[in-house]
């Protein structure tokens, strides 16, 4: 964990890291079996959920990309931690 970040936000990305390599590996799957209707399925409830995720943390935490910056009238873009 970055020395300035929250348990909470920690907690926070460890769930966002494992639902997008969730997703990320079921598509790699779907990029060779194109026809598997109910992996296809479960790829769009892992979209989902790592879309709740990713929601979740930027709410709570910091903007994890550019896009997500600036809603609250601020650029706080570049204020989260920056994990190499």
């Amino acid at each position: 964990m970055a020395a300035n970040m929250t348990p909470r936000c920690a907690a926070l990305l460890k769930k966002l890291s494992e639902a997008d390599f969730y997703a990320l590996d079921l598509k790699l799957y779907l990029n060779t079996h194109p026809d598997d209707c109910e992996a296809l399925r479960i790829y769009r409830e892992a979209v989902k959920q790592a879309k709740a995720c990713r929601k979740a943390f930027e709410s709570e935490c910091y903007p994890l990309r550019c896009e997500s910056a600036g809603e609250d009238g601020e650029w706080d873009w570049l204020c989260g931690q920056w994990i190499m």
